[in-house]
Parts: structure tokens; C-alpha cells; sequence
């Protein structure tokens, strides 16, 4: 049983490492969908005491997370380049199929209030927020410890974060192209500071996150609900501004298949999802 379990983790984690390298994808989303988000976030907050006690959990999904964005990182570049206005479009619409997971992810049984209402729009528009930041690092081209430290933070926090895009933020910020570029050809100068600027925002959010999950569950989903919306309609605005008359076919071709694989995540995490409630008390 432990073997399946472990080869199911490194798949899960396999998968939340692919949509932690794609623009407009939240592989904390997928953790969510999977049933396995709360778990993380409870041992990386606190790492000294589920270290030990978790620490299948915690190397399978690791191992499988590196796995997947190595992967995503070696093929990404070219999509990008080629077909970028469909790719928008796919994960748009691969976002939109998460959101009713979500929500029952976050949801209690109990009516919204007004706390829940205004945690949602709150999520929201910071996406469209960080809609507006386009541009805001174009000009670092040439990467360095600085940046990558940066980039490293950015992507630690969005891996906390479900609904929000490390990459797509990256990607306004002129940094997208540096960071993948350091992973696929594994730049080892590149990727330590990379890799500390994640190991600080995982210290330093990390506890922050994990009590709000504890202390005010349902705002915090309804927050992250927000997120993936806003995410979507981000993303679809960044693709509407290239000139789909060329790729209108590539377009809509990658917007079935993004609801597809959106459908076929759905099966998989109604699957693998949990029954055991992972939060205790400190």
C-alpha cells in the first residue's frame, strides 16, 4: 500500500510541478483539486515536528514536483514563443473547470457572510491587480543572484498560494524567460538563489497560511476561490491582446482541451482525494 501510495504522490506532485512552470496554471491549485493541500501546508509550516512523521509524503511529492517542472521548463520555451495566444486559452479554460472544486473544497455547509463575500473579491482583484503590473521587470534580461532570488520568492509564495500563477506573474515581470531558461539547461549559479529566495517564502508565509486554513477556513477558500477567478479572466485578457485572426482554429482547439483536461483532473482528484482531516491542533 505504501508503494501505491508513493507512486501516487509522485504523480500528484508530477502534475502540481508542470502547472507550477505554466503561465496562467497554479500547481497549488492542483493540490487543492487533489485533496493535499492543506496536508503540505500544515507540515511545511511546521517542518521540525512532520518532518519525520511525513516524510514519505513530503519526498514523493517533492521528488515528483521537481520531475514536473523540469519537464514543463524544457518544452515551454517554444510553446511560448509559438503558440502563445492558444496556450492562454487552454489554461484559461483548464483554470475555469478547477473552480467548483475549489469551492467544495472550502465549503462547510454553512450560508456565505460578509467576511467570506469580501474575502472572494479581495482574491480577485489582486489577479487583476497583478493584470495591471505588465511590464514591471522587462528590462532584466540577464538574470543574476538578485533576480533569481526574487523569482524564487515569487514562486515559493504562488506554490502556497492556490489560484495564483507564479509563472504567469513572472512572465509580467520580464522574468519568465530567465528562470526557465536556468532550470531546462540546470544552471546551477542561477537556480541556489532561485532555490533560497523559495526556502525564505516558504519560512516566511508558510505559518501565516497554515492559520489562516486553521483559524478561518472557509474565508480563506473563498480567497483562493477569487484567486482562480481573477486568474482566468487575467489570463484571457493577456491572450486577447495578440492577433487571433491567424490561430482562431489553434484557439479554440486548445480551449476544448484545456476544459478536457480540466474534466479528466476532476476524475483523478474525486480519486485520489483524502477522507482523513489533516489539520491538528498545535
Amino acid at each position: 500500500m505504501k508503494a501505491i501510495e508513493a507512486l501516487k504522490n509522485v504523480f500528484v506532485g508530477s502534475i502540481m510541478g508542470i502547472f507550477l512552470a505554466m503561465p496562467g496554471a497554479s500547481g497549488a491549485t492542483m493540490a487543492v483539486v487533489f485533496g493535499i493541500y492543506e496536508r503540505l501546508i500544515r507540515d511545511v509550516s511546521h517542518l521540525t515536528k512532520y518532518l519525520i512523521k511525513d516524510l514519505l509524503f513530503l519526498l514523493t511529492v517533492g521528488v515528483g514536483g521537481v520531475i514536473g517542472v523540469l519537464i514543463c521548463a524544457k518544452g515551454l520555451d517554444f510553446l511560448i514563443d509559438n503558440y502563445t495566444a492558444p496556450l492562454m486559452f487552454f489554461f484559461a479554460f483548464l483554470i475555469a473547470v478547477q473552480i467548483p472544486d475549489i469551492k467544495k473544497q472550502g465549503d462547510d455547509g454553512e450560508r456565505m457572510t460578509s467576511v467570506n463575500y469580501l474575502a472572494l473579491i479581495i482574491g480577485f482583484v489582486i489577479m487583476l491587480a497583478f493584470l495591471a503590473m505588465g511590464g514591471i521587470m522587462e528590462q532584466a534580461e540577464e538574470g543574476g543572484a538578485i533576480v533569481m532570488f526574487l523569482a524564487g520568492i515569487v514562486y515559493a509564495l504562488c506554490a502556497l498560494l492556490p489560484g495564483i500563477s507564479g509563472s504567469t506573474i513572472l512572465l509580467a515581470m520580464g522574468l519568465l524567460g530567465v528562470v526557465l531558461d536556468s532550470l531546462s539547461n540546470i544552471h546551477i549559479i542561477d537556480i541556489l538563489p532561485l532555490a533560497a529566495g523559495a526556502v525564505v517564502s516558504v519560512i516566511l508565509f508558510s505559518k501565516l497560511i497554515n492559520k489562516c486554513l486553521t483559524d478561518h477556513r472557509r474565508s480563506t477558500y473563498c480567497f483562493i476561490l477569487g484567486l482562480t477567478a481573477g486568474s482566468v479572466v487575467t489570463v484571457l485578457v493577456e491572450a486577447l491582446q495578440y492577433n487571433l485572426s491567424d490561430c482562431m482554429v489553434h484557439c479554440v482547439v486548445a480551449s476544448v482541451l484545456g476544459l478536457i483536461l480540466g474534466y479528466v483532473i476532476h476524475l483523478f482528484s474525486s480519486r485520489f482525494a483524502p477522507t482523513e482531516d489533516v489539520q491538528e491542533s498545535d
